[in-house]
């Protein structure tokens, strides 16, 4: 009797700590549900606070320089429409990562690395058909095959120097493109805030990609 009863309360032990796990997993769904509401409301607000600001401040500016404009014969009445636009579709598209990377952030940051990739590839074909300086060409051919290589072994390997690599490059990378901004704007004829969405998202995976080091801690 004895024995069987030691056996008994040696299974009722083991029993007891996955009982008191489920409860711990179902919790922390909800919670990082009601996070992921509480920043896109967030970034909601400030989207819509920003292009408010904006669509008055744009108005204000075209007011003013309106004059000069037509004194040079360059006034284009669709020109305001276009930078609101161009605006409006930076806003969402930065928010809206933003809002992606609250809820999934090692998805989304691996995600957008490894477009940025393929981004960075179709601009290498199209710098070389531009006859540009051969340095720019190869340095977009290099970032296009190494961000999404660094992305799948961060990603599916787990491997910390490939996702500290994935790090480094996205926040230079973005660096480069927004101090660069300008001058992609003049070489393919875009609103400067079109040319401002790439390095924009390159610094959402960046910050989403520090935000899962704890899962690199013991690889």
């Amino acid at each position: 009797m004895l024995p069987d009863m030691a056996d008994e309360a040696k299974t009722e032990a083991t029993k007891e700590p996955t009982t008191d796990a489920k409860p711990e997993a179902k919790k922390a769904a909800p919670k990082q549900a009601t996070t992921t509401q509480q920043v896109a409301m967030l970034v909601g607000a400030f989207v819509a606070l920003a292009n408010v600001a904006f669509y008055f401040l744009s108005d204000l500016y075209f007011a003013d320089k309106a004059t000069d404009l037509l004194k040079a014969n360059r006034y284009d009445a669709g020109a305001m429409a276009n930078v609101r636009i161009a605006f409006a579709a930076f806003t969402v598209a930065v928010g809206g990562a933003s809002v992606l990377a609250s809820y999934r952030a090692k998805l989304v940051g691996h995600g957008l690395a490894a477009a940025a990739g393929v981004a960075s590839l179709a601009a290498a074909f199209g710098a070389l058909g531009r006859d540009m300086p051969l340095v720019l060409p190869v340095t977009l051919l290099v970032l296009g095959g190494t961000l999404p290589a660094l992305a799948y072994y961060s990603m599916q390997k787990r491997a910390r120097s490939a996702w500290s690599f994935l790090i480094a490059i996205c926040g230079v990378f973005g660096l480069v493109l927004l101090f660069g901004a300008p001058k992609v704007r003049g070489l393919l004829g875009m609103s400067l805030w079109t040319a401002l969405i790439i390095p924009g998202l390159l610094a959402v995976a960046t910050v989403a990609l520090s935000l899962v080091r704890n899962d690199y801690q013991e690889a």
